[in-house]
């Protein structure tokens, strides 16, 4: 599996998917700049940024990918999910109606990229703009069973409320992403090419077996 770049960092890439009032950029660049705008701007069809990020002593190199939320955009994840080992689902808390267009999302993603042996790579619905509820004094503790049977309904790893604005969960919702795909990248580095190791054994005339699926996982996931 081929992950590394020089210096022993290791590049991450996740896509950022949801509709287009739902915070995506936000939430972004409060977890890579820690800042925030009020200015409202719509991403045209996808945005690049990137943060260096330590997880126990190790170095990776985290490439969000964020992707335009319209109507019609969807179908941008079949271009755009190449490679990603993750991806983080943000929906307008606000809005319920962006759960529905989160699912659709998801559904989109699954359908279009996985890991070697078929798993969905990991995905955490973030209901953001948490803030608004608190400033209106709205109790949304009532809410919280809901998106919980929702997002295992709909096979999210996780879900968390957020603010971008105030940076509520915004850390703690990226550990959690970034802890999901540096386990499920440390397995496929070990585990599952150990747990192959009688089919990769097997000899053929274009080489044995483990280079046929080392050369397929490169291509085809890392």
């Amino acid at each position: 599996m081929s992950i590394s770049i020089s210096n022993d960092i290791t590049e991450i890439k996740i896509i950022i998917i949801g509709k287009s009032d739902s915070g995506k950029t936000s939430y972004v660049n409060r977890w890579i700049k820690n800042t925030f705008s009020e200015a409202r701007r719509s991403t045209i069809v996808s945005e690049f940024s990137s943060k260096i990020y330590n997880y126990k002593n190790k170095l990776y190199k985290i490439n969000f990918w964020d992707i335009a939320g319209q109507d019609h955009f969807p179908y941008l994840i079949k271009a755009f999910c190449k490679d990603a080992k993750g991806c983080i689902t943000l929906s307008n808390i606000l809005l319920p109606s962006t759960l529905d267009d989160a699912k659709e999302w998801k559904e989109t993603l699954d359908k279009n990229q996985t890991f070697p042996d078929g798993s969905l790579i990991p995905n955490i619905l973030i209901q953001n703009k948490v803030d608004l509820i608190k400033k209106e004094n709205n109790n949304d503790n009532n809410n919280d069973e809901m998106i919980e049977e929702f997002a295992k309904k709909n096979k999210f790893d996780a879900w968390f409320k957020t603010s971008a604005k105030t940076g509520e969960n915004v850390n703690e919702s990226m550990d959690k992403m970034l802890e999901l795909i540096i386990n499920k990248l440390n397995y496929f580095n070990t585990n599952y090419f150990i747990e192959h190791k009688n089919t990769l054994s097997l000899k053929t005339d274009q080489g044995s077996e483990i280079d046929k699926i080392r050369k397929n996982t490169q291509n085809n996931c890392c």
